[in-house]
């Protein structure tokens, strides 16, 4: 998932942010093309950044010069400074098409200082209870946690893909559902992987969302965007299915959150409210004010 930051006139690279120059600096092991559009692109850190899931991160690449890109690594944060971008061309390409198409092992990328906080939500889940409390201490009883809605557009999988690795550490994980979105069944770049992980993660349930059964002849899909145990995507935007999905009044008790471009996650959100979801208990980024319809989810799932 992107987010474009370009420096204004006379403004040094290094302050196109306002939070601070770059910090860390990484290079580029292994470079993936999952469709003509998207590419997963794995970058070692040797001092690994301090982020924590569902954060994006700045980006600053040669093959880009006096731009960064916001985006949110699919991979929880580990010793190795192993990182893990999920990029897809947009909006014309002219920043996002470079990395797609001409980045290589060994290209040196700079980062800046993560921002965000859409993985804060594990924090209530966080807690190992006490089964044994100290003499004359009770253990009052804790509520149900509530489970959790995950609506992926696209590439905003990447960042709820990290919250799902970071929630499968839990000592008790919550139930989640997610519900991921593509334009076309070759656009689910990253099918193999999450059906993989729900294969191995009795909490979760993966749905997928598809808006066309077919995909456009140059959509080139490659491995990962199948698997033999996949079920059949439900046709319609993603938050269409989840709605359906939790129809029955089930909407009220569940976390949600969303990733995606800002258009889709207004128009989920809308969708969700309208449905019955708590809006206190709708998490994502912050987006940029627009106008928000039904079609604003159909063609933004970047």
């Amino acid at each position: 998932m992107e987010h474009t930051r370009r420096p204004r006139h006379g403004t040094p690279e290094r302050h196109a942010r306002t939070d601070g120059p770059a910090t860390f600096t990484g290079r580029v092991l292994e470079v993936q093309r999952r469709t003509r559009d998207i590419a997963v692109i794995r970058v070692h850190c040797p001092e690994p950044i301090p982020f924590t899931v569902g954060q994006h991160i700045p980006i600053r690449s040669p093959l880009a010069p006096g731009i960064w890109r916001d985006y949110s690594p699919a991979l929880p944060p580990n010793p190795e400074g192993l990182l893990e971008f999920h990029i897809r061309i947009v909006d014309g390409g002219a920043e996002s098409r470079p990395l797609v198409a001409a980045s290589h092992p060994g290209d040196e990328w700079t980062f800046g200082t993560p921002r965000g906080s859409l993985g804060d939500v594990l924090r209530e889940y966080g807690t190992e209870l006490d089964d044994d409390p100290a003499p004359g201490r009770h253990r009052l009883p804790e509520p149900d946690p509530r489970d959790i809605l995950m609506i992926a557009g696209g590439t905003g999988l990447a960042p709820l893909r990290a919250i799902l690795l970071e929630a499968a550490d839990l000592p008790a994980p919550p139930k989640i559902h997610l519900v991921y979105g593509a334009r076309t069944p070759g656009e689910l770049y990253d099918l193999r992987t999450v059906i993989e992980m729900s294969r191995n993660l009795p909490n979760l349930t993966v749905t997928t969302a598809v808006e066309k059964r077919d995909d456009a002849p140059l959509t080139r899909p490659g491995p990962y965007s199948s698997h033999p145990a996949a079920p059949m995507p439900r046709l319609g935007v993603a938050a269409d299915v989840a709605v359906r999905l939790h129809r029955d009044g089930g909407l009220s008790g569940k976390t949600v959150l969303i990733a995606g471009r800002g258009e889709m996650i207004e128009a989920t959100r809308e969708q969700l409210v309208a449905a019955g979801a708590d809006p206190r208990f709708i998490h994502h980024d912050p987006v940029a004010k627009t106008t928000t319809s039904r079609e604003a989810g159909r063609a933004d799932l970047d």
